[in-house]
């Protein structure tokens, strides 16, 4: 037996057998052991070279990044290729004698720093999992499915010809989870917290003083995140007014009666061109229109013959221009996220992230620039506008996650600084691994925690074959709740209120000598009777104007609003009682 276990009925760099899911952990207590008997085997290549070991050797495994390996080979009195050995594959077994004898994979990597001396003739080898190399050749969804979490280039940099080491890395900020490598030398996540217990380390099982308490700083128990979020984008805006004209002869009557009376005392019109360039002049497009034209010929019917090939000509006129801008806005989120009772144990401890989403301006002129086409009736014909940068809720929604998501890490890992340590036979322990919860009950300590650091120190000389373990001891407390990490409601903008004009556009026309004097000011149609007494010299010139509405200030500056919003986070409930 060993660990509680019959020898070779588990895995020994596994978990333990659970019933089907995290919370039906089975945990496996290690109790004192007896004594044992072990050798190593190092190969580096193909060879064996157990018996070059010379003092001690060292194997760190962490819960984030590279497991690394230190020893020593004395290489003998003969001719040494030392540029040989760098990048040699490394593997490292430990095994216990017994019958049947227990190899445990420690190690599984490449040697990276090989250092030669020339005079005791001993290479001093560093060999690492070389995780970033492994990560830096995979494909992105690999690393995707390997690593999880949330990604958003708004939030990081765009993927194309950066590291993907950098993205991994990235996307693991997202999610309570460490990436490093396996025994086997393999990439894997490790959560910070998973539930139930994996070891459980009984009393008089961990090396008499070996333990330590270590605790975080208040400093860096960062319990407060304020993030800011601005998304910028443009506000594609229109304003529309609607206009009437019609010939004071009319009457306000647009059928054939209205023509006859102003036929009876006919006056100059105005044209369609002339009304396209009024609205043009202004800088405003026409988007309908309703044209009263003069009719064409008429031969037939009361009075006397009508003779007239220029029907654009118009006797009154219903249209509606516009005018198009482009408003840049800005909505400002102002999100914190607390823990609410570390927070009131010790006062705020606060972080700041801030995150710009930016849409590109440069498709703006082709908002301002698309106008509609009117057809020879006044119907418009809207020219296509696509492609122009609108406001995205599912970007934003991925930013905010993404940012959110990487805030509550940040507190989540500032609530687990607080580290417990110890010792025990390596040979007791060979299954427990970074990654893994345990709980000890040893030397007046009780805790629980993840294993963030497992470190192998064998030493052939002494036969010394220990492990240290270190946890990470989250601080929570079972009654806190956390918030969803969803997107707040959009906040409103308010404009200032326009000003208004009436759409209703006056005549003008010169007819006898006393008429007032001509008015360029006021717009609407200004012309003469086709016949009258009028001075040459005071004759009214043939024109249309329009008055547009003032597009305030307010309207077209870079306009803001804001947001709030508070998430409440709960951090995982280690123990740690001294």
């Amino acid at each position: 037996m060993l660990n509680s276990y019959p020898l070779n009925s588990l895995p020994l760099n596994s978990l333990p057998p659970s019933g089907g899911g995290e919370p039906d952990i089975d945990t496996v207590v290690i109790t004192p052991g007896p004594s044992f008997a072990w050798t190593l085997q190092v190969r580096l290549g193909s060879v064996d070279v157990t018996d070059q070991i010379t003092g001690a050797v060292r194997i760190e495994c962490s819960e984030d990044g590279d497991s690394v390996a230190t020893f020593a080979l004395w290489l003998g009195d003969g001719p040494v290729d030392a540029l040989a050995y760098t990048g040699q594959p490394v593997s490292i077994d430990f095994i216990v004698s017994g019958d049947p004898a227990i190899s445990s994979r420690r190690f599984t990597g490449s040697l990276v720093q090989p250092e030669f001396d020339v005079v005791t003739r001993v290479l001093t080898c560093e060999a690492t999992t070389r995780l970033v190399d492994t990560v830096e050749a995979m494909e992105i969804p690999a690393i995707d499915a390997l690593v999880g979490g949330l990604w958003s280039d708004d939030v990081f940099e765009p993927v194309a010809g950066r590291s993907r080491w950098d993205y991994a890395q990235e996307r693991l900020s997202t999610r309570p989870a460490s990436l490093s490598a396996d025994r086997d030398g393999n990439p894997r996540i490790s959560p910070w917290h998973q539930n139930g217990v994996h070891w459980e380390f009984a009393p008089g099982s961990t090396l008499y003083e070996s333990v330590d308490v270590s605790l975080a700083t208040l400093s860096e128990t960062t319990n407060v995140v304020e993030l800011e979020l601005d998304y910028r984008y443009s506000r594609y805006r229109q304003r529309n007014q609607n206009y009437s004209w019609m010939h004071p002869a009319l009457g306000g009557n647009t059928s054939i009666d209205g023509f006859i009376n102003w036929k009876s005392d006919s006056s100059e019109l105005p044209d369609i061109e002339m009304i396209v360039g009024a609205v043009d002049s202004a800088g405003w497009f026409l988007t309908s229109a309703t044209w009263y034209r003069l009719p064409g010929d008429i031969t037939e019917g009361p009075g006397s013959p009508w003779y007239n090939k220029n029907t654009d000509l118009l006797l009154g006129a219903d249209f509606q221009a516009a005018v198009r801008w482009t408003q840049r806005a800005v909505e400002q989120y102002r999100l914190t996220l607390e823990i609410p009772d570390a927070v009131a144990a010790v006062g705020p401890v606060i972080r700041r992230d801030r995150v710009v989403l930016d849409t590109d301006t440069e498709a703006d002129r082709i908002w301002e620039d698309g106008q509609t086409v009117l057809d020879g009736e006044g119907v418009p014909e809207q020219q296509p506008i696509t492609g122009l940068p609108r406001r995205d809720q599912a970007r934003l929604n991925r930013a905010v996650t993404c940012a959110l998501s990487r805030a509550r890490v940040q507190l989540l890992a500032a609530q687990r600084g607080n580290t417990v340590s110890w010792q025990i036979p390596l040979a007791h322990a060979l299954g427990v691994d970074a990654g893994h919860r345990v709980r000890m009950l040893d030397q007046g300590v009780t805790a629980t925690g993840t294993v963030i650091s497992a470190v192998d120190e064998v030493d052939t000389a002494t036969g010394s074959a220990l492990l240290t373990l270190t946890i990470a001891v989250s601080r929570g407390t079972a009654e806190a709740i956390s918030s969803p990490l969803t997107t707040p409601p959009a906040p409103t903008f308010t404009d200032a209120p326009g000003p208004t004009i009436s759409g209703t556009l006056p005549t003008q026309l010169s007819k006898e000598w006393s008429d007032p004097p001509y008015d360029p000011e006021l717009p609407g149609f200004a012309g003469a009777h086709s016949i009258g007494t009028w001075n040459p010299e005071n004759r009214y010139p043939r024109r249309f104007a329009i008055d547009t509405p003032a597009i305030p200030d307010q309207w077209r500056d870079e306009i803001a609003a804001t947001r709030t919003a508070t998430y409440s986070v709960a951090p995982p409930v280690d123990v740690l009682e001294v």
